[in-house]
């Protein structure tokens, strides 16, 4: 009786959202697909059936990190942002290349990572839990109700991505940077 997607479509759509829609923006604002040689970018886990895509970029002596995942069986689009104060600084991503970022997603460089549209906001959270668009498809009833879901979920997150900066100064509002080496461990 009611349009029905499977999560397999669902995860497609998504997917398909971030590659024509968030990854371009991102890129005009001078993000990067991760040079880490242990950054993921695409499909994840054949079994879980996911994508994650990590970009970053430097900014003066800081390098920010956008996560972006997408899980089967979810309706989210997750975009997070954490930053670092790098040392020694970085001229060029290419320097990156061939070393590790596990540490930037491991405690303590992963307690300031910020998940937009859900951590950045001011207020109670009753509000904006209840009121406050999402990175997410809501319910639909039609396939015209769906199309408006996948219509509105692209429109949001693509304004969200053109003003990234506004996110990122959010951030820096919320959070200290951590000062790390090239691969995350950090210094004291």
């Amino acid at each position: 009786m009611f349009y029905k997607v499977s999560d397999k479509e669902l995860l497609s759509i998504r997917n398909k959202i971030v590659k024509d829609v968030v990854i371009p923006v991102l890129e005009r604002s001078n993000f990067r697909r991760s040079p880490y040689k242990t950054s993921w970018y695409g499909e994840y886990d054949r079994n879980i059936k996911g994508y994650s895509y990590t970009l970053c970029r430097l900014s003066h002596d800081h390098l920010e990190f956008v996560e972006i995942i997408i899980v089967k069986g979810d309706r989210y689009i997750k975009v997070f942002l954490n930053i670092f104060k790098i040392e020694p600084p970085v001229k060029s991503l290419e320097e990156l290349r061939n070393l590790e970022d596990i540490r930037f997603g491991i405690p303590p460089n992963s307690s300031t990572n910020m998940r937009l549209r859900n951590d950045d906001y001011n207020g109670p959270p009753i509000f904006y839990v209840n009121f406050m668009p999402e990175h997410k498809i809501r319910r639909y009833f039609t396939k015209r109700g769906f199309e408006k879901e996948i219509k509105k979920l692209s429109d949001l997150i693509e304004k969200d991505m053109y003003n990234i900066n506004s996110s990122v100064k959010r951030w820096h509002e919320l959070h200290t940077p951590n000062k790390t080496d090239w691969e995350g461990n950090i210094i004291a």
